[in-house]
Formats: C-alpha cells, sequence, structure tokens
C-alpha cells in the first residue's frame, strides 16, 4: 500500500514537473520562432525576479552597445553613492558689497552641474537673488564659474560628432542641445546660462555696468545666496522614465564629486567611481566583463551583456524591493512605455540608430514576477518590417502570457 502511494505521487510530481516544462519549452519555442525571424544581432534573458531562475536566455553574456540602458548602471551608482533624499543640486552666489541696493564688484555664480535649471527656472532665481538683497546695481560683471566640471569635457566620449547631442557643464541650461556642426562648444552651455540670468536681472530694473565673462571665484569670498534643486531621487526618476540624456550625463559626472567636494569632476574620475561600485556590488570588473565610458549611453563605446543588466536590476530590487519602480518607466504613466502595450510593464528602454533595449520587470497573468532584458544591434530599421521595438513588444507578450 506505501509503495502505491509512493508510485503515485511521484507520477504525479513526475507530470507537474513534464507539464511545466512542455509549458516553458512551449513559451521558448515562440520567442526563439521571432529571433529566427529578426534580421540583426539580438541577446535575452529572462528571469525568475525571487528565485532568479532562468526561464528563457539567448545570447546572454554577448556583449552589445545598451544604448540608454546604460542609465540603469548610473542609477545604481548613484543610488550606491548618496543619500538620493537628501542629496541637492546647490547653485552658489558670491559678491562682497555690503551696500543696500548694490553690488560694488563682480558677481559670482558656482554652478554643481544641477541637470534641472530651464530657462523659467533660471529666471525664478535671478528674481529670487534680487528680491533678497534688492538689488538695483552691479558695478562689476557677472562671473561664471562652470570649473566643477571639467569645462572642455562638454560632450561625453564616443559621441557622434554630428548628432544633436545635449551639452553638458556644471551650469545647465536644461534641454539644452548641439543645434549644427561646429568643432567646439566650449564655454556656449554657461554663456546661454549667463545672458538668461543677466536678462532676467534687466527686466527687474538691475543695471549691470560690467560683462559676461567666465572665471573663478576668489578664495575667502562669502557665500550669499545659494539655490537648491529638487532633491536627487526625483531627478533620477526624470532620467529615467524621460530617458533625458542630459540629466544623465550631468549625474554621471557628478559621481566623482562625492569623495571630491571642493575638486574638479572629469569623465576619467566618474568612470572611476563607477567602476568602483559595480565591482563592489555586482563583481563586474570594467574593461573585462563590460565598458561604460558615459552615463546615458550616447556614447558607441559603451558595451555590455543582457546578464548585466538582469543582475543590475535584480540587486536593485533585492535592496529596495519594489520602491525600485518608482524610478522606472511604465505602460501607464508618462514616459518612454507609456500605452506601448496592453499590460503592465516596468522598465529602461534603449535605442540609438543600430542599436534597441529594453530591459525591466513585470507580472505575468500567471502572478509571475519576471526580471527581463532584451537587446538588439546590427539591424537596418525598416517601419513595420524591421522594428525592433515591435520584436520587442512580441518577445513581451510572450513573457506575459506564457510564464
Amino acid at each position: 500500500m506505501k509503495l502505491r502511494y509512493k508510485i503515485i505521487i511521484f507520477l504525479s510530481s513526475f507530470l507537474i514537473c513534464v507539464s511545466l516544462l512542455i509549458g516553458a519549452t512551449c513559451a521558448g519555442t515562440g520567442i526563439r520562432e521571432e529571433i529566427n525571424q529578426f534580421p540583426g544581432f539580438s541577446g535575452i534573458l529572462i528571469k525568475a525576479l525571487n528565485t532568479q531562475e532562468v526561464l528563457f536566455s539567448y545570447n546572454e553574456d554577448k556583449l552589445f552597445t545598451p544604448a540608454s540602458l546604460t542609465k540603469i548602471f548610473t542609477l545604481l551608482a548613484t543610488l550606491e553613492i548618496f543619500d538620493e533624499e537628501k542629496y541637492v543640486y546647490p547653485t552658489s552666489f558670491y559678491f562682497s558689497s555690503t551696500i543696500p541696493g548694490q553690488i560694488n564688484g563682480d558677481l559670482y555664480i558656482v554652478g554643481s552641474g544641477d541637470p534641472t535649471q530651464s530657462p523659467e527656472v533660471i529666471r525664478k532665481i535671478a528674481d529670487a537673488l534680487v528680491q533678497k538683497y534688492n538689488i538695483r546695481h552691479i558695478s562689476g560683471d557677472i562671473v561664471l564659474d562652470n570649473s566643477r566640471f571639467l569645462p572642455e569635457e562638454f560632450l561625453g566620449r564616443g559621441w557622434m560628432w554630428d548628432d544633436k547631442n545635449p551639452l553638458i557643464g556644471a551650469l545647465t541650461v536644461m534641454g539644452y542641445e548641439a543645434k549644427e556642426k561646429q568643432n567646439s562648444y566650449l564655454n556656449i552651455m554657461p554663456f546661454l546660462w549667463g545672458n538668461i540670468f543677466s536678462q532676467e536681472l534687466s527686466k527687474k530694473g538691475v543695471k549691470i555696468k560690467g560683462d559676461i565673462r567666465i572665471g573663478k571665484t576668489p578664495e575667502g569670498l562669502k557665500v550669499k545666496y545659494i539655490y537648491y534643486s529638487d532633491t536627487l531621487d526625483k531627478i533620477l526618476a526624470y532620467m529615467m522614465k524621460k530617458s533625458d540624456n542630459q540629466s544623465a550625463e550631468n549625474i554621471f559626472r557628478t559621481l566623482a564629486l562625492m569623495d571630491n567636494p571642493v575638486g574638479v569632476s572629469s569623465i576619467a574620475q566618474a568612470i572611476a567611481s563607477l567602476e568602483e561600485v559595480i565591482d563592489t556590488v555586482l563583481g563586474l570588473k570594467w574593461g573585462k566583463d563590460y565598458i561604460l565610458v558615459d552615463g546615458c549611453g550616447l556614447s558607441e563605446y559603451n558595451l555590455m551583456t543582457p546578464a548585466h543588466l538582469v543582475k543590475a536590476i535584480s540587486y536593485l530590487y533585492q535592496k529596495y524591493g519594489f520602491k525600485i519602480l518608482d524610478y522606472f518607466a511604465n505602460t501607464k504613466e508618462k514616459g518612454t512605455l507609456k500605452e506601448r502595450l496592453p499590460f503592465q510593464v516596468w522598465g529602461k528602454t534603449g535605442t540609438l540608430s543600430s542599436a534597441s533595449a529594453l530591459a525591466g520587470l513585470l507580472e505575468t497573468k500567471n502572478k509571475r514576477w519576471v526580471v527581463f532584458c532584451l537587446m538588439e544591434n546590427n539591424f537596418i530599421f525598416i517601419e513595420e518590417e524591421n522594428d525592433p521595438k515591435i520584436f520587442e513588444n512580441r518577445i513581451l507578450e510572450y513573457i506575459y502570457e506564457n510564464f
């Protein structure tokens, strides 16, 4: 009798396992059909979120140009280095005059890389300064101190020179990008910031005798006013959901300032800061396992694998739980995934001329949470015929229906 029960239990367990295996195989077959039809190089990794069981893999350890999936590594490194709910970008104003209504001498403005300063925000900053000190006259210059980021590194490494790239700097005008093919945009950004600021002062009736120029703030000068940005968590959410390259690159450059608060951030230092974090928390070696030289993903030098991205997202989930979803775009809110699929997906998109990607989290119709990464390179985009986004959508539909 006992033997009979044992046989029944064994057969039942065996049939369940076979059933699960057949279901996974069928889903895998459907995904492989999509892969075979896609005329490009693709890589896929799908794992159960909680158990990390591999549900499907294909070229998961091959290197791809990640495009904006790079921002996931930027997010991870930033959350590890900074207190995202407290850190803010300061823009500091220095002058020596104590005469009411007047600045006798130069007004120095020190930027720290705040990526949230639209022209409207800059005008509000000018208005706040005028009201605080009732300023009516500036006898000297408006001096723009953009030295916190190495000024000559206003573009990222490996960015296509003839693209409309965002310009980066310690004083940044949100949304401003290179408008035409030029050899150098050195100091264009701070001067644009200074002109917007100066024009608002003039509208407020402030008389400015001097010029707008680039310069360093003298030591010993006391700060008179500081404008603080939104907290970093809000900036990161905007960066991820909108896939904003300018804010991502500014945040990337900021990584080097944590241990060097009074120094100058360079791309090399930012890479080193990111490299240290990724080595510590993910065990990945820069130059051996992956390469990242910017924070936004515009660089063609960047290389990583689907397995790297799944590992990064899984780490974020293990540390922050579902709170991490607040940073990702999703199909029900404004962002790069809005209404892209008929079910809820949280993820990060990536798009370059011959690179596309999507990585994130979703709950299947069987109430199973999965973490996934889809990457495609070396394709020729033809709308409706060879669209990598359609390929990605079909894969996600298979995941949702079958896992």
